[in-house]
């Protein structure tokens, strides 16, 4: 069952991205607009800040701060796409002279052109010792969100857990992007909304939901939120895929993150799997002083200042100092890939850096695909959802501890493995170990997710 209200921004977050943004030196957005005759940019606004606690008067001044800006880059000759519900965010289609008139606009804070990404690809519940919780605990009374390619929710491996769906996709000529949601739409919430699609790559979520809370799976008793934030896109050379393929925009995972924090869920929202991610960058500083890295940073420290961790996989690219986007924030849980073999070693295809958090299995990983099947699949996407999956058992395991205490327990307690190719030692998840060290409080009910 869920259950849907509204909640404003609070001033607080309002602060921190501008904060975040304030100092930034931007890309050439416009010059970029000038060569494809438009952009699709994400435009981060100043908004008046409002008393603490009161989240119409918060909400009001987002609203209007939205309208004034998006008068103006309609005016100019800008499309409005999307604005967000609990951040001073909109989302345009605008040609270079707009973009030019929004950089010097008042309420403007940044202009960063949108992005795309692709999903990170390439017997684990036993080896993380998740099965040795599961007669204490399954993750009942927890929810865990997938933002990736839709679920099949009708998957006997999935066995009924789905209990709420979005989707959240494109329309775009410039990128030959077509969204995936029910009907054409670019936004769709219920029963549905999150079907996996029918291009190369759409198995993905399906994949990645199993490994999380499939029958067998890391956390097989929690339930699932599906969120569709992939579009259809007709040429994919770029990211060596083949055509069409299915990719991501940041602005539609930026709308599917504001869906989560402005919405109540039963059961509650324990943690956010983006299994999903764009560039590499070498370091924490360069990662939340780009462009869009900004833009994300404040959604997700919304969603924890409620209680929900994020965590995303490193990426696939085998860097050995770089994560990729949103992986390298510093408010969310990056995970790289090991293998199954004994002794385990880090994936070869893994990001590393000094600033990931954990590793967990990536390789040949089996779990559900649409249709009823199974398929063995290889990647930091796969390593991720195993962490989700050992957030929400901790969480229902372990009720009343911070969402801090659990990534810090499954640190302390890990097996530690060396990267051999930068000589850097990560945890690879102990479950059990992470669920031992943390002491039993008095039980309580999650805390539906609210605006602070």
């Amino acid at each position: 069952m869920l259950m849907s209200s509204y909640r404003g921004s609070s001033r607080s977050t309002l602060l921190l991205i501008l904060l975040l943004i304030g100092a930034l030196t931007l890309p050439n957005v416009s010059g970029q607009a000038e060569s494809a005759g438009s952009a699709r940019v994400i435009v981060v606004l100043r908004a008046p800040a409002a008393a603490e606690g009161d989240t119409s008067a918060a909400h009001f001044g987002i609203t209007q701060a939205q309208d004034h800006v998006a008068a103006a880059a309609t005016a100019a000759g800008a499309r409005e796409v999307a604005r967000l519900r609990t951040l001073p965010v909109l989302v345009l289609e605008a040609p270079h002279t707009a973009i030019e008139r929004l950089e010097q606009h008042p309420q403007v804070v940044a202009v960063a052109e949108d992005m795309l990404a692709a999903p990170h690809l390439t017997g684990s519940v036993a080896l993380i010792h998740a099965d040795l919780v599961h007669p204490e605990s399954t993750g009942a009374g927890a929810a865990i969100a997938i933002l990736d390619t839709g679920i099949d929710a009708t998957h006997p491996f999935l066995g009924g857990r789905v209990v709420a769906e979005a989707c959240f996709s494109t329309n775009n000529s410039g990128d030959g992007a077509v969204s995936l949601c029910p009907g054409g739409a670019t936004e769709v919430i219920g029963p549905g909304a999150a079907a996996p699609c029918t291009v190369t790559g759409c198995d993905h979520g399906t994949h990645v939901a199993g490994i999380a809370a499939g029958n067998g799976g890391v956390a097989p008793g929690a339930s699932i939120i599906a969120v569709q934030v992939f579009s259809k896109i007709n040429n994919c050379s770029a990211f060596s895929l083949p055509s069409p393929c299915a990719l991501s925009y940041v602005s539609d995972q930026l709308r599917a993150l504001d869906w989560l924090a402005s919405t109540s869920f039963t059961p509650p929202l324990a943690v956010v799997n983006l299994s999903v991610g764009a560039g590499t960058f070498s370091s924490v500083a360069a990662c939340e002083g780009s462009a869009v890295g900004a833009a994300l940073k404040p959604a997700i420290t919304a969603l924890r200042a409620g209680g929900v961790l994020t965590v995303a996989s490193s990426g696939n690219g085998g860097a050995a100092n770089a994560l990729s986007l949103p992986a390298c924030l510093s408010n969310v849980v990056s995970v790289g890939a090991t293998t199954k073999t004994t002794p385990e070693q880090v994936a070869w295809f893994s990001n590393s850096a000094l600033f990931l958090t954990l590793l967990a299995p990536g390789v040949a990983i089996t779990s559900s695909v649409p249709g009823g099947g199974s398929a063995s699949k290889s990647g930091t996407s796969m390593a991720a959802p195993h962490v989700a999956g050992a957030i929400a058992l901790l969480r229902s395991a372990r009720p009343g501890h911070t969402p801090d205490s659990y990534v810090a327990a499954l640190i302390t307690t890990g097996v530690p493995i060396t990267d051999t190719r930068n000589g850097l030692t990560k945890p690879r998840i102990d479950v059990f170990a992470a669920v031992e060290s943390l002491a039993p409080l008095e039980p309580k009910a999650f805390l539906p997710l609210v605006a602070r």
